[in-house]
């Protein structure tokens, strides 16, 4: 199975400029972990429910700007590579959401450990 096969996208998206008031809005109103932040329709940083914490115990507050706290250059994966690789990738740098691009780096959509775990039951022959 490929991440093109799970991948969502329906992307949830904010400028680097948004507040993080703008994301956290996002993120709930949506039912998402994660908003992509995108500039020009470039992928440029992932703002996730984990750097809300770590922002908010350091003191930060939500009309500060993405590109202050959002995760820059993020992982990705392209949307060609395995599942597996994509569950690997997961696991070895901790992360839950995994930004997805085509061949030329142009974001296709997200992926998330849940997605993954999900696909992969469904697709394994464990009674």
């Amino acid at each position: 199975m490929l991440v093109r096969d799970v991948v969502s996208k329906n992307v949830v998206s904010a400028s680097p400029q948004d507040t993080v008031r703008v994301a956290v809005n996002l993120m709930a109103s949506r039912n998402v972990g994660s908003v992509l932040v995108l500039e020009s329709g470039r992928l440029v940083g992932i703002f996730t429910e984990r750097d809300l914490v770590r922002h908010l115990h350091r003191g930060g507050g939500l009309e500060d700007r993405l590109s202050d706290v959002m995760t820059r250059n993020p992982i990705t994966i392209r949307e060609d590579e395995s599942l597996w690789k994509a569950a690997m990738i997961m696991v070895e740098h901790g992360i839950r959401h995994l930004p997805v691009v085509d061949g030329e780096g142009r974001l296709v959509g997200v992926i998330s450990v849940r997605d993954t775990l999900r696909a992969l039951v469904a697709s394994s022959h464990v009674p």
